[in-house]
């Protein structure tokens, strides 16, 4: 009876415990996000290669994945609510298929890495997350309110379309190891190729283009033209977007009250 009622009350505490995660992250899941993106991004160039900047890395990438589901699962309900929530159902299935053998893969290459596991895993991680920046590009353009949270969507979509590519870049430098040339300064390991071939996509997508990473194979400079189409095109898509939705919102609010009478002074007459 007592081990019942202790399993009653760590249920409950639980229960209080996911509500108010909800009631604090749903709000504002967007920005929280965008800071995930970027704090994946910074975390392997600011601690560095050696040491403890793969599992950062990792963990890094774990965090996002997981918020990236969350967003997913709570996502807004705009029209039809039966074929909505079918909707919404079929995408968490999808998204968690994928997810818990992409965690997975993490964690075991953070421990026993090998060539196999390297390619499952990015083959893995670009179907997930290219899932992902599909919902999340819908998702901005459902928008009829220009919000902190619908700027903060839009940028995470431009920058997951980053990560998607870099990610389809890994799967296809792992399929065809002479892909892509580095150069003289090329990445020594496989965990290093990781970092290096995202920022060539962030440059890519960004139409930056340094010059020190370059496509060799036909598949590889496609993919690159594709991405800075993309990103062109992504930019001006959302530029027209936002500021049409801005200028509908500002006509559809109603004027403002005119006094049609000037106050009068202390020292007029009001009569």
């Amino acid at each position: 009876m007592a081990r019942r009622v202790h399993m009653s009350v760590e249920a409950n505490l639980l229960g209080q415990f996911r509500e108010e995660i909800r009631l604090r992250l749903a709000p504002r899941r967007h920005t929280v996000l965008l800071v995930a993106i970027v704090a994946a991004f910074l975390v392997r160039p600011l601690i560095g290669d050696s040491g403890a900047g793969p599992i950062m890395f990792s963990t890094a990438m774990l965090v996002l994945l997981l918020l990236a589901l969350y967003n997913i699962d709570v996502d807004e309900l705009v029209g039809e609510r039966e074929t909505l929530l079918a909707q919404r159902r079929r995408r968490s299935i999808i998204a968690w298929t994928l997810g818990i053998p992409a965690i997975a893969e993490r964690l075991v290459v953070t421990f026993a890495p090998s060539a196999s596991i390297y390619l499952a895993g990015s083959i893995l991680w670009l179907l997930l997350f290219g899932f992902i920046t599909w919902n999340e590009l819908r998702a901005v353009l459902r928008q009829k309110e220009v919000t902190r949270e619908v700027i903060s969507m839009s940028i995470s979509t431009y920058l997951l379309f980053g990560l998607t590519f870099g990610l389809f870049y890994i799967a296809l430098r792992d399929i065809q190891p002479n892909a892509f040339s580095f150069g003289a300064g090329g990445p020594a390991s496989e965990q290093q190729t990781i970092p290096v071939l995202i920022y060539f996509s962030l440059t890519t997508l960004s139409t930056i283009g340094f010059g020190d990473i370059t496509p060799v194979t036909l598949q590889a400079r496609y993919a690159a033209v594709a991405e800075g189409i993309t990103g062109q095109f992504y930019l001006a898509i959302l530029v027209a977007r936002l500021v049409g939705m801005q200028m509908s919102q500002s006509t559809s609010q109603p004027a403002e009250p005119q006094h049609s009478r000037r106050a009068s002074g202390p020292g007029e007459d009001q009569s």
